[in-house]
């Protein structure tokens, strides 16, 4: 019974998805019929089909006719017209009219409306300037050449209609067949192919599909508006729309994700939007004065568990606190349907802008701490005075040999064969990740990196011999034993091997004998706490470093404590102030910690990394006398900044910033009159940090695409920034680094650090390059 009944779940989707692909096809061709027949309704209906799908790669009439379908299920007379449209689907019909239709339509090129033509003069002031205000969307303004009675008129959605006014002389054709294709010999094979009620029936169909899409999504539109990503296409009407309170919450939402960015949370603000779009589905009298500052925290809340999103978790709490909150009196079941619809909203909308998930990177060891050392306290020895800074600290792991009864394989004092030297604030990640794990309470994974740091940092004052801490050229070198002699580091990146468990040497990768563990994910919270524990050390009351030893006993009180409520402070003092471990622990002190690129790491780290043009202190920072501000516009000068600053040049201001660089720029003519950025006016602020040249890759493919980033920072000293939205928009986002096939970016729009999965590849049109001299 139980494969029967799994069967009909499995028909029953299969005629959902068939259903679905026979409406988007029926939507494509009907979007080229729609055009075709010169009605202004019809044509703002297929235009706004065409120009998704040119945007979403097909993926929006997918949507709309998710959507038809939907409607159709909803309706009185749904299954007739679900059945009718996999008839003229599944019989060629449709095909066959919207070749037709696209035939008509490609030989009356000519007569383009003014709205579907490229701004020339906006593209020209763009490619000289580097603009990315004004300019950034030729159909998101008219042409400063162009007379009034060519501005666009709006189309009943509330979106642009790409219909010329001159078109309107062609009105006596609307609504007959024969006018759909006047003049031409393929009207007849139009007649015969799709009969005039079902040409009606079709684009009937689209404008109820893309009506129910857009206006369901006008909020997450009007979103991305507000935070940088500017789907100029769609959404400068819903956040331009004059409604000041749903505007301020747009900024609220910023606000609160840029907080939870700064403490090394990253939220995606559209499902905070998703929650509110269908706590209004619901009839609830929710408004978005209503959304205070308080309410979205409690919404970003539900989503986090252990420092990052979880769809599980957001899913469960929306049902049981969230949902119930606002919607009182339902069933456990109807919550659980409503938290599956916010999700499926998310997705939705993900879909219909061509926006994939967004994958966020919490790497976080490609940080450097400097350690201003005063001495150790070692068991046994006392107060250990030894003074001295260290910086560029790196860790290179050595062989064990015969110690505690057990052959390790190795001998002491060798380095470990095959092994690189590992930045040590990434050595602590992977110490953390083997030796209590990552399903270990939160704060207990923290009490053990500081613990670890800790220990490392005083073994060689213990133990002497091999075991040094010393400065080799520019580096600062410490050497410890690849297994439990000292502490066991498995490569977060690589994961980790050895041939005998934990009683014989850990190597990096798979290829030394038993697998020990694989690659830690990008997303994992202990990159995160690695983050958030960077330099911190345990010390006592002279401010000496705690010989923090540990076993398995230490690790399984800082897990009981941490269940327990206790912050990881707290649990270090209280192990290291008792029995055995009576160390006289007084506080935590924290390292000189700045930021370095590392090519172990998937992006930069650190302040500059999480800058962003909006929901921060520059944001109202005007660009010039263009009227607008950072939060506006200000993409480009803000991904220039931070890889000003990844860059480490010398700056003309201090501090340095977004908002004190578009000052200095500001000063120094940095923008023409309509905010677009000059280029060459970097050098005002950061003299050595040098424009060179933009390269045109619209045309590319992604391979070529990818192959040319490639070539340009693999040259020294060189950094770049994309313009990734291509005819959609504009939006700048600066290139971090390249690992294979995948970009990681600084967004100053998203949280987002993969861009090709943020943002179409087909859309990257520019790569603009600086090198430092």
């Amino acid at each position: 019974m139980a494969y029967q009944a799994n069967r009909r779940e499995n028909a029953k989707d299969m005629d959902e998805e068939r259903n679905v692909q026979n409406n988007a096809n029926n939507i494509r061709n009907a979007a080229d019929v729609a055009i075709a027949s010169k009605n202004p309704y019809a044509v703002a209906a297929g235009g706004a089909i065409k120009a998704a799908d040119k945007l979403t790669g097909g993926k929006s009439s997918e949507i709309a006719g998710k959507a038809l379908h939907n409607i159709s299920k909803k309706s009185p007379m749904g299954k007739q017209l679900q059945k009718k449209s996999n008839e003229i689907s599944e019989s060629g019909l449709s095909d066959k009219a919207g070749k037709a239709a696209a035939l008509k339509n490609k030989s009356g090129a000519n007569n383009t409306p003014n709205q579907m033509k490229k701004n020339n003069s906006s593209e020209n002031n763009e490619s000289k300037l580097g603009g990315e205000g004004n300019n950034s969307l030729p159909s998101s303004l008219p042409n400063e050449n162009s007379q009034e009675e060519e501005k666009p008129k709006r189309s009943p959605f509330g979106r642009k209609s790409f219909l010329n006014n001159d078109d309107n002389k062609n009105k006596e054709e609307n609504g007959t067949l024969d006018g759909l294709f006047s003049g031409m010999n393929i009207k007849k094979i139009v007649i015969i192919a799709f009969p005039a009620f079902l040409v009606l029936f079709l684009i009937l169909l689209v404008t109820m599909a893309i009506q129910s899409t857009f206006s369901r999504h006008s909020d997450s539109l009007g979103m991305t508006y507000a935070g940088g990503e500017e789907f100029k296409e769609y959404s400068d009407d819903s956040y331009e729309s004059g409604d000041p309170k749903k505007i301020a919450f747009y900024d609220r939402v910023n606000e609160v994700v840029a907080e939870y960015l700064a403490n090394g949370t990253q939220i995606d603000a559209i499902k905070v939007i998703a929650v509110y779009s269908i706590l209004d589905s619901y009839g609830t009298s929710i408004d978005y004065d209503d959304m205070n500052k308080s309410a979205i925290k409690e919404i970003v809340e539900a989503m986090i568990n252990n420092g990052v999103y979880d769809e599980e978790t957001f899913k469960s709490n929306l049902a049981t606190k969230i949902l119930p909150k606002y919607i009182p009196g339902k069933d456990k079941e109807d919550y659980e349907l409503m938290a599956g619809e916010v999700i499926e909203y998310v997705e939705e909308y993900n879909e219909m802008v061509g926006r994939e998930e967004a994958e966020f990177s919490t790497c976080s060891t490609a940080g450097s701490c400097d350690y201003d050392i005063k001495g150790f306290y070692i068991k046994g020895k006392g107060n250990v005075s030894k003074k001295m800074t260290v910086s560029n600290l790196y860790v290179r792991l050595m062989q064990c040999g015969t110690g505690d009864g057990h052959d390790y394989g190795g001998t002491f004092g060798k380095p470990l064969d095959g092994e690189e030297l590992v930045p040590f604030e990434k050595y602590i990640l992977g110490v953390a990740y083997q030796e209590i794990g990552p399903t270990a309470p939160t704060e207990a994974i923290k009490a053990q990196m500081v613990a670890a740091r800790s220990y490392i940092l005083a073994r060689h004052v213990d133990m002497g011999g091999w075991r040094t801490l010393k400065k080799e050229g520019n580096k600062w070198i410490l050497q410890a034993a690849a297994c439990t002699q000292d502490q066991v580091y498995c490569d977060p990146d690589k994961g980790c091997s050895s041939k005998d468990g934990q009683w014989s040497q850990v190597h990096s990768g798979s290829g030394h004998g038993t697998i020990l563990k694989g690659p830690l994910a990008q997303n994992s919270p202990l990159r995160t706490h690695a983050s958030q524990t960077s330099g911190e050390v345990l010390v006592n009351n002279k401010g000496y470093i705690v010989y923090t030893g540990y076993t398995s006993t230490e690790q399984n009180k800082m897990s009981s404590l941490a269940k327990n409520g206790l912050n990881y402070k707290q649990i270090l003092l209280q192990v290291y102030n008792q029995g055995d471990r009576n160390y006289g622990a007084t506080d935590i002190s924290k390292g000189s910690c700045s930021t370095v690129t590392s090519t172990n790491c998937a992006t930069s780290t650190g302040e500059f990394a999480r800058w962003k043009q909006f929901g921060a202190p520059w944001s109202n920072v005007q660009m010039g006398s263009s009227g607008r501000n950072i939060g506006q516009i200000g993409c480009l000068v803000t991904s220039i900044s931070m890889l000003i600053v990844k860059s480490k040049v010398p700056t003309t201001v201090n501090p340095f910033n977004p908002g004190t660089f578009v000052q200095t720029l500001n000063k120094n003519g940095g923008f023409d009159s309509g905010g677009n950025f000059i280029w060459g006016s970097v050098t005002s602020a950061a003299p050595k940090f040098k424009y060179q040249d933009k390269l045109d890759v619209s045309g590319l493919s992604r391979t070529d695409k990818l192959n040319t980033l490639k070539r340009l920072i693999s040259q020294p000293n060189v950094y770049v920034v994309a313009e990734v939205k291509g005819n959609t928009g504009q939006h700048w986002v600066a290139v971090d680094s390249v690992n294979g096939d995948t970009i990681n970016m600084l967004d100053p729009g998203s949280n987002a650090t993969n861009m090709w999965k943020q943002y179409n590849w087909n859309n990257t049109s520019t790569f603009a390059y600086f090198r430092v001299s």
